[in-house]
């Protein structure tokens, strides 16, 4: 369809503009979450608004890359993509600029991130994200430091009516492995696990003519929700060692959360799994009443850094500033 005689006003499906009214709105959550980082001791970065796309390539899954908004260099020809995630940039400069610099780093950055959705979908293209890095330091301490924070992110807005739901990467993909070997049959079912589509998970599985006990133990994935008798659930589901390892880091983390007394906030989910292909370990997604999707979250990426440079174990999380203003306007406080 020509767009002579639309009204210059016209703006890219997806893309945002804000008011005088709006925008005080939003550079008010940025500058409080950024004031309680900067206290942590967490310094604030700022990366490239576009970046070569095997930056990305190296650090992110096809599904992230897919949905980049991709354009060529002029000056040397090579493909470059609007940033689609922060994460790998920051990765990046830990194992370059920051790479003489002790750790553990703090780092922390408030910046647009730009991915491709379908209209229908109903989701934002341009998307404000806030987050921090903790880069340097493993362990479940440093899971915990990273999940208290985004809780205390939370409550400094007035949000006090929040879920962390918490899952771990190692032992999904553990649970998983079995269908490494058919990488096609593997992504479908890491699908099915995070859309928690039971019926047409095992449809799935079943259609690819996977063992039956195969598959119960991944539908038996999408029932490991609750608290904390969830991991002694999952510790029958398999004896494989580094599931077990994962499950005791899992339960490490959850026992930390449970001494500031933010047990009840705390939904373990062994179904969980987040979009991108780096997370190793530990992850978590926050949410809040009146906000049909996901806050924010993030997790443990300990293989990421070391594709720019020196290995370096790192976790972090973002989150979405819209959907943080969404869930101030529902809250009973705000």
């Amino acid at each position: 369809m020509s767009l002579l005689g639309k009204p210059k006003t016209l703006i890219p499906k997806g893309m945002a503009t804000f008011l005088p009214e709006g925008t005080a709105r939003r550079r008010a959550i940025e500058r409080k979450i950024l004031s309680l980082f900067s206290k942590r001791g967490y310094q604030e970065i700022i990366t490239p608004a576009f970046e070569y796309l095997d930056v990305f390539a190296l650090g992110t899954g096809d599904a992230l890359l897919d949905r980049a908004y991709k354009f060529v260099d002029r000056a040397t020809g090579r493909m470059m993509v609007l940033r689609p995630d922060a994460t790998p940039q920051i990765a990046r400069m830990a194992a370059t600029l920051l790479c003489d610099r002790p750790h553990p780093l703090r780092l922390c950055y408030a910046t647009p991130v730009f991915r491709h959705e379908e209209e229908h979908a109903g989701r934002e293209r341009e998307i404000f994200q806030i987050g921090a890095e903790l880069i340097g330091a493993s362990g479940p301490a440093a899971d915990a430091e990273m999940i208290h924070l985004a809780m205390d992110v939370l409550r400094a807005l007035g949000l006090t009516s929040f879920k962390v739901a918490l899952g771990q990467m190692a032992f999904t993909r553990g649970v998983l492995s079995e269908l490494e070997r058919t990488p096609n049959i593997w992504k479908k079912a890491l699908r099915g696990v995070a859309k928690k589509e039971a019926a047409l998970l095992a449809d799935d599985l079943q259609a690819q003519g996977c063992d039956p006990a195969l598959r119960q133990r991944v539908l038996s994935l999408l029932d490991l929700l609750g608290g904390k008798e969830v991991l002694e659930r999952a510790r029958a589901l398999t004896d494989a060692p580094d599931c077990a390892v994962a499950l005791a880091h899992l339960k490490a983390v959850y026992a930390r959360l449970a001494r500031r007394d933010d047990r009840d906030a705390v939904l373990i989910d062994l179904g969980e799994v987040r979009g991108f292909d780096y997370y190793t370990g530990c992850v978590f997604e926050f949410f809040a009443e009146g906000v049909g999707a996901a806050l924010g979250g993030g997790g443990r990426y300990d293989r990421l850094v070391e594709k720019f440079g020196a290995p370096a174990p790192a976790v972090g999380f973002a989150f979405d500033v819209e959907r943080l203003q969404t869930a101030q306007d529902a809250s009973p406080s705000g």
